[in-house]
């Protein structure tokens, strides 16, 4: 057990998904972004960090943990729940008492600014940057210990300068991002000398960084893997905002098509519908699921209006990609690159036993391209793993087994901003949302403590049934 926990702290050592000290040196203040340097030094501003004062002793304080939105209460829930360790000697092995017993965790759903996956399709990657900087200072505000980037895309394109932030700050407090944490926990169901195909979907802002494909091979060479592994990646536009209800792209009272949606058409530029494969896609039409116009030769018009159909098309155009690859080897692994994604295992997984089975002219065109098991990685529990073993490196686990506490905010924009534009008082338009420009020093949106009139009805269902020891500490909710 000794020499086991050993290994699992080399690995996060050497891949884990917080920082690398070598890389925060290498930087000078003039090279840091602008609101690093305004945390850091400007007194006057809003978003000064005020790092003088932050406490030594640790031990005791809270655990942070923020998202562009809901969807990182799936990374919270496997971080309250973990049991995967000895709480009394950090040995490997479950105790019957939760690893993480007697924390207290800071959430923050940053939904005012989600999806954080569009920002790199509309040219703003440097303002996502400054978001992914502004949710680490308001956990830094709540005088945390640690911060965990329960996002993908803000790992990919933020962590290395959340790193530096908290070099600079002197602080003392760490971060843990998701994206490493899942590629190993999609390695470790792949022999080293098997070939196979590691599926990833995740958003599109994930996906064009490149940091999945980038680690799963580097990490592959390091750890001698000498199958022949392909990378197939999946940019699942529209899915994670289904997921949270944005109205670009579900809108559930709607019941014809819709001027203003955003998600996969027929006539969509780079995610059409194939009316061809629509048998394969096999979308749920209940409930308006899919909006449609008929015409006298078939459908005119298609628009997902349900997450389970987005995540239905984004698995069939996985899979069309892979059919198409040169000497295609078998999915054997699908990472659910966003924190979202997980609500809707259940779906991929039936998928794949349907694809596998789906017969096209007396063909089976998917059935050696999906592996009789696929394992579906949820990168929230390695997550959870790479967390404890930090905190247990630093002697900052909260000790005894006392029942949680958490607290929950969530963003909301400023309604009394000058010139604000908004779709509804929870909601930025569109245009406004991904027309803001960085260093701007402006309070775009406000914190304010989860409660039933910022979360819709829907999300609220699917918290209680996903997330329940979650929901369980989140107070005042029916």
């Amino acid at each position: 057990m000794r020499i086991r926990f050993l290994l699992l702290c080399t690995l996060w050592l050497l891949f884990g998904g917080g920082c690398r000290s070598n890389k925060q040196t290498a930087v000078s203040d003039s090279d840091l972004i602008p609101i690093i340097k305004t945390a850091l030094y400007d007194s006057a501003s809003l978003f000064f960090g005020d790092f003088g004062n932050y406490p030594r002793n640790q031990v005791a304080a809270p655990i942070g943990i923020f998202d562009s939105g809901t969807g990182g209460l799936t990374v919270m829930e496997a971080i309250v729940t973990l049991d995967m360790f000895n709480n009394l000697t950090g040995a490997e092995g479950p105790d019957g008492i939760c690893d993480f017993a007697g924390e207290t965790f800071v959430y923050l759903a940053d939904q005012a600014n989600m999806p954080y996956g569009n920002y790199a399709s509309e040219g703003k990657t440097d303002y996502l940057r400054e978001l992914v900087i502004q949710d680490a200072l308001f956990l830094m505000k709540q005088k945390v210990k640690t911060m965990v980037i329960a996002c993908n895309t803000a790992t990919a394109t933020g962590l290395e300068d959340v790193c530096l932030l908290l070099d600079r700050s002197q602080t003392g407090v760490s971060v843990t991002g998701v994206i490493n944490a899942g590629v190993k926990g999609a390695l470790e169901r792949v022999k080293k000398e098997e070939s196979g195909t590691i599926g990833v979907m995740a958003t599109v802002g994930t996906i064009q960084t490149g940091g999945y494909e980038r680690t799963i091979k580097e990490m592959a060479a390091a750890l001698g893997y000498m199958g022949n592994l392909q990378v197939i990646s999946q940019p699942a536009m529209g899915f994670a905002e289904a997921v949270d209800e944005e109205p670009d792209f579900v809108l559930r009272t709607a019941k014809e098509p819709r001027t203003n949606y955003r998600g996969p058409a027929l006539d969509h530029a780079d995610h059409p519908i194939d009316i061809l494969l629509l048998d394969a896609y096999n979308f749920d039409f209940v409930n308006n699921g899919v909006l449609y116009t008929r015409g006298a030769e078939g459908y005119t018009q298609l628009q997902l209006n349900a997450a389970s159909n987005y995540a239905r098309y984004h698995l069939l155009s996985l899979m069309e990609q892979l059919r198409n690859f040169p000497e295609p080897q078998p999915l054997k692994v699908l990472i659910m690159g966003c924190t979202h994604y997980p609500y809707y295992q259940e779906i991929l997984q039936e998928m794949l036993q349907e694809l596998r089975n789906y017969c096209r002219n007396g063909a089976y065109p998917y059935r050696s391209l999906i592996a009789e098991e696929v394992a579906l990685i949820d990168p929230a529990v390695n997550t959870a793993k790479e967390l404890y073993l930090l905190l247990r490196g630093q002697n900052l686990l909260f000790p005894g087994a006392s029942q949680s506490r958490a607290s929950f905010y969530i963003t909301v924009p400023n309604g009394d901003l000058p010139g604000v534009g908004l779709e509804s008082p929870r909601r930025f338009t569109y245009a406004y949302k991904y027309g803001r420009q960085p260093d701007t020093p402006l309070e775009y949106v406000k914190f304010l403590p989860f409660a039933a009139d910022n979360i819709d009805p829907e999300t609220l269902h699917r918290l209680r049934r996903s997330v329940p020891a979650t929901f369980f500490l989140i107070p005042d909710l029916p």
